[in-house]
């Protein structure tokens, strides 16, 4: 039903502009023409608007259904995505330390969003242990690490670890 008035509407628009050219052309009335276009294009415009507000009301809905199921993303477990992000950032945290003491550096990846350990031996078992990238950011504001380039962290020299 509305794509139904939309398309007549706007078939009377081409008609009413096809009206103008014939007044152009001298095989019309210019005045009446002009007029009639006019008012079809607002017509026009109105069942647009209308026609969006109720789309908009009715994807409005469907959100507000989806977010009743399911208030917050959860994994199977039941636990959300930030716990399970806290918990392997503190697992990881002693490595990442421990690296960082040992002269190696984190460098935030643009795309994943989290800070690996890069600067160790290759056989080292902490290179590419990673922390999330708010994590080492909010390292860097209690300054337990410094900025040394763009996205990478080493430990900062003035900071002393209390045992």
């Amino acid at each position: 039903m509305i794509t139904t008035r939309l398309n007549f509407l706007i078939q009377a628009y081409r008609h009413s502009k096809a009206l103008i050219g014939d007044a152009n052309r001298g095989r019309a009335l210019p005045g009446p023409a002009f007029r009639m276009c006019h008012k079809i294009r607002r017509v026009v415009w109105a069942e647009i608007e209308r026609v969006a507000r109720r789309i908009n009301k009715a994807r409005a809905q469907k959100h507000q259904q989806q977010e009743a199921a399911m208030p917050h993303q959860t994994s199977d477990t039941g636990e959300s995505a930030t716990h399970i992000s806290r918990r392997t950032d503190d697992r990881a945290m002693r490595d990442i330390i421990s690296a960082l003491q040992e002269g190696a550096h984190l460098k935030i990846h643009a795309k994943v969003r989290r800070a690996a350990i890069e600067g160790l031996p290759d056989k080292d078992a902490r290179n590419g242990r990673t922390i999330s990238a708010s994590r080492c950011k909010r390292l860097a504001k209690e300054g337990v690490i410094r900025e040394i380039g763009m996205d990478r962290y080493a430990m900062n020299p003035d900071f002393k670890l209390e045992a």
